[in-house]
């Protein structure tokens, strides 16, 4: 009975433990050009109690390559000026124009599929229909537009895409609390090409009616050009005219210059040569209209933002997977824009733009908003510093997907060769595969490794990948010296020590790990996801048994030991200032507290699972409350999750846990982890029944880590179980199951080739 009080000890210790924030201190390796006091230290935006105008200019299918490689003097002198990201385009679906902008409007991953052709002026009549736009809208909404105003006539089909959507969000949602707060709305310009209508800003500023107060998003602002794809192109004389008179009507207006999105539509029809000259003119043109919107707008009191909601245009080596964003104005200064929903520097996501409007006007944000306020990291920053970071990142995403599934297929490849022997109870090969296993191992350890090193294209970085594997499990092996548990203890010890130590730092490692993180993919921008959440697991338990089994003479102060590695690790993962993983958290409390009782010989009843449950519960729990009581800016997807089940009722867990299904649904189909997933426990569950005895020889000859296996399966279960794509942290768990114990199984079937 006086052993079930150790299930007090997590809770207890986590909720004594200080609780730190996040260290910025030269995340992502972007250095400024001229350091200052307070740099790389976020700093919410100042703005004017009496703010003026916002306006947001949308250059889409714009690239970061497109500024930086160009000369555009004003662009540039936005740039140094204002603050600037690359941001993350990702939608409830594909990231096509007519999604990603809405999802801008409503501050939150939404669908508005094929509705970019529907938006009209009130008075104009459709295309090719024919009918009044108003009297089309009043039929589909039972409403009369306001005269002047601008209509969404795919405003009901927005709402049915997104009804079954898991997300809070609401379409429209920034123009609805922009109407609240009694701010009128504009938009001027269109995409309209070759493929027809294409009018994408209606859907930034459109409320959930799918109304604009006003603006022109007609043919009056093109104009004939023969040379230019689709022969019609923005006509910035009369947008410029236009604008002036917005800006004195409106507060809030879009203006979608549209040009680049016309090229890229027909860029199949055309050679490059004639797509890169008109892109360059275009932007020319573009950087023209920007100059006159500075001469016009009040940089004491207005806010310019400039940015492409959706990537494109490959002008770079590497393709346009993030794009631009700066910002300008009242309450901004040089430097880096970062946003609590990525906490990284020069990274934010398209849902921030919608609070951060709000904040620009004083309101409070919607419960809906998914995204975050940005704030500002001063310093003086360059486009081209941010070119350097975004062809990073694509290194990273081309070679992740290809590195990742050849990894996933030598593992099974070297499963299918292992239980072929060991069922055919032959020697030959066992001493070829035995360290392939190690490398299997020593893989996660050496993809944070690399990121110390230059990797200036995709082979040198597999080169890296391949050298520093082979050395690090050739120096294991000679360290061991045919000690048979030495390689666990080596490789575990290591990669915990450093998957810890980097959480400590701000993840910088990981960040740029092939096993970390992507912001183009953009699932997770901060703490430890889920790939190295399982490898931290599945590391520290074999890591920890094997230590037991070593040194039995001091089995006390080891378990003393190892449950405040436990007890760490726990708080590592579940911190919000850290980790901030919950569903890591849970895979880590279940898989500890099984291995630790197993370990104190506790019997594993009903009783016991139960207080496991409690005690993982509470922990979760504690986490949550105390990330409710830091500001909402500082709070991790953690507190937000709650926030939001507080402002919209039980029933968003119900869409959260729906959201995780599909998601794990999806990958257990189509990603390869679940293939290694399922093909490691088939295989364990096969080698406790054939070769007969073979698994009763582990667990007799090596007790304590025979339960380091088992709280392995536990904790992968469980990641499997509690992540939205756990079927990835349950596999990278396993590489320290699998592999191990098929290590031992040919280690202790054959002594020097010969079969036992």
């Amino acid at each position: 009975m006086i052993k079930l009080k150790f299930l007090a000890l997590p809770i207890l210790f986590l909720l004594l433990l200080p609780w730190p924030e996040v260290s910025w201190a030269g995340a992502d390796g972007i250095s400024p050009v001229a350091p200052r006091k307070g740099e790389h230290k976020p700093q919410e935006m100042r703005f004017p109690p009496e703010p003026g105008k916002m306006v947001l200019i949308l250059l889409d299918r714009s690239s970061i390559g497109d500024l930086n490689e160009n000369d555009l003097p004003n662009i540039e002198i936005l740039a140094r000026s204002g603050a600037i990201a690359l941001m993350n385009s990702n939608t409830a679906g594909v990231n096509s124009t007519d999604n990603t902008h809405a999802t801008i409007g409503a501050g939150g991953p939404v669908l508005a599929a094929g509705t970019a052709p529907m938006a009209y002026m009130a008075e104009d009549t459709t295309i090719p229909e024919q009918k009044p736009a108003a009297g089309e809208y009043y039929r589909r909404t039972g409403d009369l537009p306001p005269d002047g105003s601008i209509v969404q006539l795919g405003i009901a089909r927005i709402h049915r895409l997104n009804a079954k959507t898991p997300y809070p969000s609401r379409p429209g949602a920034l123009g609805d609390a922009l109407g609240e707060a009694g701010l009128s709305t504009a938009v001027l310009g269109n995409a309209d090409g070759v493929q027809g209508p294409r009018r994408n800003g209606v859907l930034v500023a459109m409320n959930n009616l799918g109304l604009v107060d006003g603006g022109v998003v007609n043919d009056e602002l093109l104009q004939s050009d023969p040379t230019f794809p689709g022969g019609q192109r923005t006509n910035y004389e009369a947008l410029w005219n236009q604008f002036q008179q917005v800006y004195n009507n409106f507060d809030f207006i879009v203006v979608e210059l549209g040009d680049l999105s016309r090229i890229e539509d027909a860029r199949d029809q055309y050679f490059d040569a004639v797509i890169r000259q008109q892109r360059l003119a275009t932007l020319q043109r573009s950087d023209d209209f920007v100059g006159r919107v500075l001469t016009l707008i009040d940089r004491e009191t207005d806010m310019l933002i400039m940015l492409a909601p959706t990537p494109g245009g490959n002008t770079l080596e590497h393709e346009n997977f993030l794009p631009p964003v700066i910002m300008s104005g009242s309450g901004i200064q040089p430097g880096l824009l970062i946003s609590p929903t990525t906490k990284r520097p020069g990274i934010i996501k398209n849902m921030d733009i919608a609070p951060t409007v709000l904040a620009y006007y004083g309101l409070p944000q919607k419960p809906e908003f998914i995204g975050r306020a940005v704030q500002m990291m001063p310093g003086n920053y360059t486009l081209a510093q941010l070119q350097d970071l975004q062809q990073g990142l694509a290194l990273t995403y081309k070679a992740r997907s290809s590195f990742l599934r050849n990894y996933v297929l030598a593992q099974l490849i070297l499963l299918g060769l292992s239980l072929f022997f060991i069922f055919k109870n032959s020697a030959s090969g066992v001493s070829f595969l035995k360290p392939f296993w190690l490398a299997v191992m020593t893989v996660p350890l050496v993809l944070l490794l690399i990121t110390l090193l230059p990797q200036p294209n995709l082979i040198v970085l597999i080169i890296e990948v391949l050298v520093l594997t082979a050395l690090l499990t050739w120096l294991t092996l000679t360290i061991s010296r045919n000690k048979i548990l030495a390689p666990f203890l080596l490789i575990c010890g290591a990669t915990v020590s450093l998957i810890l130590l980097d959480i400590m730092l701000g993840s910088p490692l990981m960040k740029s790990s092939l096993l970390g993180y992507d912001p183009i993919v953009g699932a997770r921008f901060y703490g430890i996801g889920n790939e190295y959440m399982g490898v931290l697991i599945g590391s520290v338990i074999i890591g920890a048994t094997a230590l037991t089994h070593s040194f039995q003479r001091y089995r006390g102060p080891l378990l003393a030991v190892i449950g405040l590695i436990f007890l760490f690790t726990m708080y590592a993962v579940a911190s919000p200032g850290y980790g901030t993983n919950v569903g890591g958290t849970i895979a880590a409390a279940g898989g500890f507290l099984i291995t630790m009782l197993l370990l104190l010989n506790i019997k594993i009843t009903s009783r016991i699972v139960g207080l496991v449950a409690a005690g993982i519960g509470s922990t979760v729990l504690a986490f949550m409350a105390y990330d409710l009581t830091r500001p909402v800016e500082l709070q991790s997807h953690i507190g937000r999750t709650a926030n939001l089940i507080l402002a919209c009722g039980p029933e968003e867990i119900g869409k959260i846990i729906t959201r995780k299904w599909e998601m794990n649904i999806k990958l257990v189909r189509y990603t390869i982890w679940s293939r290694i997933f399922l093909a490691s426990l088939g295989a364990l569950a096969l080698l406790f029944y054939f070769p007969v005895g073979v698994m009763q020889s582990i667990k007799d000859n090596y007790p304590d880590l025979y339960k380091g296996f088992i709280g392995v399966v536990t904790g992968s279960i469980l990641a499997f179980l509690f992540n939205d794509s756990g079927v990835v942290a349950a596999a990278t768990a396993m590489v320290y199951g699998a592999p191990p114990m098929i290590y031992l199984i040919l280690a202790e079937r054959y002594t020097e080739g010969t079969p036992k």
